[in-house]
């Protein structure tokens, strides 16, 4: 009697243990789901921030390009009106430069398929791209510092009283770290944590 009773235990565990993997394996594939969307739908985001950031500039040219051809009409004095077409020309110079590094970004992260490319290849490009956007904070932070200066030299603050330089550069830098920083930190990087993040998930789970 014990016999029997030990042995249909045994069936059941048995039963029991061959229905886990089962229900693992579906788990898993949930929870690969569940990453994989959460992944594609935070690069989605950034190529919309790209995208965007690509008509802007173009709007930006249109914008330059009309105040070129007004310049004239202004009645600025030739000192002036140069100082004017030297800053026009270094935004200009930032849009174009901008818009392509955008277009090249923007390219990189619309051809990261997450559904196509294996876990790995995906790390490797969202790694690759992390290591950009380090570069390009840097990049528009010696851009903000160029553009400062060379705002200041063009609406003559030079001229001003010591206070109101001081307090003018002051309002600038705080200006600019603050824009940077809510641009990087607070909408680009965190869609880049969230990805890295589902990413270090899915490569626990394909590790399993």
């Amino acid at each position: 009697m014990e016999l029997d009773e030990l042995k249909k235990s045994w069936n059941a565990l048995d039963a029991q243990l061959q229905k886990e993997p089962i229900a693992n394996e579906k788990q898993i594939k949930e929870l690969l789901a569940s990453y994989k969307t959460n992944t594609r739908r935070s690069l989605k985001r950034l190529v919309v921030l790209q995208r965007f950031s690509l008509g802007v500039g173009a709007v930006g040219l249109a914008v330059i390009l009309l105040i070129w051809l007004l310049l004239p009409t202004f009645g600025f004095n030739e000192h002036l009106q140069n100082k004017t077409a030297i800053f026009l020309a270094f935004i200009t110079v930032t849009i174009l430069g901008g818009m392509w590094w955008d277009r090249k970004t923007y390219l990189w992260n619309r051809n990261t398929r997450v559904d196509e490319m294996s876990v790995a290849e995906v790390s490797r490009r969202m790694a690759t791209f992390r290591y950009w956007t380090r570069y390009e904070v840097w990049a528009v932070a010696v851009w903000a510092v160029i553009f400062t200066a060379l705002f200041y030299w063009v609406m003559d603050y030079y001229t001003m009283p010591l206070i109101a330089q001081a307090a003018m550069l002051g309002f600038c830098i705080i200006w600019d770290v603050i824009l940077i920083y809510f641009i990087y930190k607070k909408v680009v990087y965190k869609h880049l944590d969230s990805i890295k993040k589902n990413i270090e998930e899915l490569e626990d789970i394909c590790t399993e």
